[in-house]
């Protein structure tokens, strides 16, 4: 009880005062996947995360910071910025009230119990679309923040401190291993694995359910941060602290040991290379990406030699890969989540491609869910909305709007990865939520940007005396004789 008097009196304290404190909270919430922020006896077992309740929070604060709905509308209608995810969003909706009374007793995999089953309306079908609408609801809300520079800079530090808060979250589970000190923030309902190993090694979990959900977290917060580079524009103890502080989450992920985690660590070390070499042609980042390369490459240089050395901790290693990726495929886990996946799009097709709905069915992977559950035209939707975001012209952005674009662009690269391997259902998450709102929103800055420049190259011509204009043509004239 003291944990939930802790969380509300925080809750409250954001709510009453600055925007910056509830983005902070927010992004500190993320970190707990697995407190129930009211006792599951009272709400009949069903489980409320601190990040629903810090969600709507945010959402209601960033109406109330902007106010400019002309911008909000104009950003969700507009297919350049958020038109294709808000139209994803109401197909999705749609298809979630009429597929189970169109197509009833399709083949699905239920939701909760894990077992084929035929199509049909149930409680899924009201929880799984809210927790859809909260996740754009999030991108909603950021998109507002990040139009005006202040409320963009709190965005960016709140980033900082939830990876701060995920860092901590990772340390007090190895402190506490086999203590139950941490009993009092792991009350949600589901199943708590807190104690597997993996290869002789417990995996970190930190305050989630599982060593999946822990690293899944701290890969998108390093992701962020490394690639999106936004201590550059913070400046300060920012620019300082983040690069240490992505090395941090990186390790961390490592440790918890996650084969999805690990997978999206390959695309993070790939996109990294890739960016800095890219990177050596704009002369503001040559320095930098350099630097950088030569690091990798020295760590990579110094992991060879120590495994040389240290053959036992090649042994280890091998056993640690031969566990998680070369075994996977045999695993029970694996079959039950193929066949999770295999029943899903078969609902798909019973349905002529039109879809189950969201809720209805459990894949085992986010773009399985999104086909399966929005049909082919919300899987198109979702494609289009993605395609798009990548490809929006950044001529003209300023440093900080080309960095932290193109970085947040090679984020979703690596955050798409955990769910693309383990997601069970279309909500893409606080994470997906923020990049989508940066993605679509920071290009728009850009032609605003372009023309307030325009206009002050050109004042002092505007404002030229008339009689100026044929003087100082005469005057180079005869100079030119």
């Amino acid at each position: 009880m003291i944990v939930l008097g802790i969380f509300w009196l925080l809750f409250l304290a954001a709510a009453v005062t600055d925007i910056r404190w509830t983005l902070m909270l927010f992004f500190a919430s993320l970190a707990f996947g697995s407190l129930a922020i009211v006792p599951p006896n009272l709400t009949g077992g069903t489980t409320f995360l601190p990040v629903t309740a810090c969600s709507a929070l945010l959402c209601l604060k960033s109406f109330i910071a902007c106010r400019r709905p002309h911008l909000l509308i104009d950003g969700l209608l507009d297919y350049n910025k958020l038109g294709l995810l808000t139209a994803f969003i109401a197909y999705a909706v749609v298809v979630t009230y009429t597929a189970p009374f169109l197509f009833g007793g399709a083949p699905i995999m239920g939701l909760n119990t894990g077992l084929r089953t035929g199509l049909g309306f149930g409680s899924g079908n009201i929880t799984q679309p809210l927790y859809l609408l909260a996740s754009f609801a999030v991108t909603i809300s950021i998109y507002q923040l990040l139009l005006q520079t202040r409320t963009r800079m709190m965005v960016y530090r709140a980033i900082f401190f939830g990876g701060v808060v995920a860092i901590i979250a990772g340390i007090a589970d190895m402190a506490t291993a086999g203590t139950g000190l941490l009993s009092s923030l792991r009350t949600a309902t589901y199943v708590i694995m807190d104690s597997d190993a993996v290869g002789g090694m417990r995996r970190v979990v930190g305050f989630n359910t599982e060593a999946s959900a822990y690293g899944a977290l701290v890969l998108s917060f390093a992701s962020m941060i490394y690639f999106m580079r936004m201590g550059d524009a913070l400046g300060g103890i920012y620019a300082r602290l983040q690069m240490p502080l992505a090395l941090l989450l990186v390790a961390f992920t490592v440790l918890s040991t996650s084969s999805a985690a690990f997978v999206g660590l390959g695309v993070f070390g790939v996109l990294a290379v890739g960016s800095n070499v890219l990177a050596l042609r704009n002369p503001a980042d040559e320095k930098r990406a350099l630097t950088h390369l030569l690091v990798i490459g020295g760590g990579l240089l110094l992991a060879i030699a120590v495994m040389i050395i240290k053959t036992d901790i090649w042994n280890a290693i091998f056993e640690q890969f031969n566990s998680l990726v070369l075994k996977k495929t045999s695993s029970d886990s694996y079959s039950e989540r193929s066949t999770w996946n295999r029943v899903s799009l078969e609902g798909l097709t019973a349905t002529g491609g039109y879809g189950v709905g969201v809720g209805s069915t459990r894949a085992s992977s986010w773009p399985v869910a999104v086909l399966s559950s929005t049909g082919i035209i919300g899987g198109l939707l979702m494609i289009a909305f993605l395609i798009r975001s990548m490809t929006n012209n950044l001529s003209g952005a300023s440093n900080e709007i080309r960095r932290v674009v193109t970085g947040a662009r090679y984020a979703i690269l690596v955050c798409i990865v955990p769910g693309a391997l383990a997601g069970t259902l279309v909500d893409f998450g606080g994470f997906n939520a923020t990049l989508f709102a940066i993605v679509a929103a920071l290009p728009g800055l850009i032609p605003v940007a372009t023309r307030r420049i325009r206009r002050t190259m050109h004042r002092p011509a505007a404002h030229r005396p008339a009689a100026a204009g044929p003087v100082a043509q005469r005057v180079p004239a005869a100079r030119s004789r």
